[in-house]
């Protein structure tokens, strides 16, 4: 597989998680209305963490629908040109969104996620338990969007190392 494929396999990755994100996004839309209407206690401690979790799922999502296909074009045309500075720039790109990811990944979303589980069992006020599960589920959440982003950069990044030697 070349560069171009591979870009454009990336980005169609990238583009169908950014579309995923948004459908649930959507989905908790609705699951939101339904929770504000009811009168379970529990339920209305979620709807902090629900809201969180769907500005970041269709603002996010709605970020890759945009920017994932625009940067893949930008990308393959300086490859185009110029092969070894496109490599360079794509190595460069993905080694500081894995530096990110990857920290979020090993130590941000597990403390953040223990905390919460703590929070949720310490916790008598049926209000607050509902906002640590919410939590949980934000935190859950958010650690399995990014580990697929950044295991798609990581492979990519694999495969610029094995086509730059």
């Amino acid at each position: 597989m070349d560069f171009i494929e591979y870009t454009s396999t990336w980005v169609k990755s990238e583009v169908a998680q950014g579309r995923i994100m948004i459908g649930a996004g959507i989905i908790l839309i609705l699951v939101f209305y339904n929770i504000f209407r009811s009168q379970h206690e529990l339920l209305k401690g979620t709807l902090i963490p629900i809201s969180l979790l769907i500005i970041i799922l269709i603002g996010y999502g709605g970020y890759i629908l945009q920017s994932r296909p625009g940067h893949a074009t930008e990308s393959i045309e300086l490859y185009s040109r110029a092969k070894a500075q496109a490599i360079e720039k794509e190595k460069l790109k993905h080694i500081n969104d894995n530096k990110v990811g990857e920290t979020l990944l090993r130590f941000a979303y597990p403390i953040l996620m223990m905390v919460a589980v703590l929070i949720l069992f310490i916790t008598p006020n049926p209000y607050y338990k509902g906002m640590a599960f919410g939590f949980v589920l934000l935190f859950v959440s958010a650690y399995i969007i990014d580990h697929g982003f950044v295991s798609r950069s990581s492979a990519f990044l694999s495969f610029l190392d094995a086509i730059d030697q």
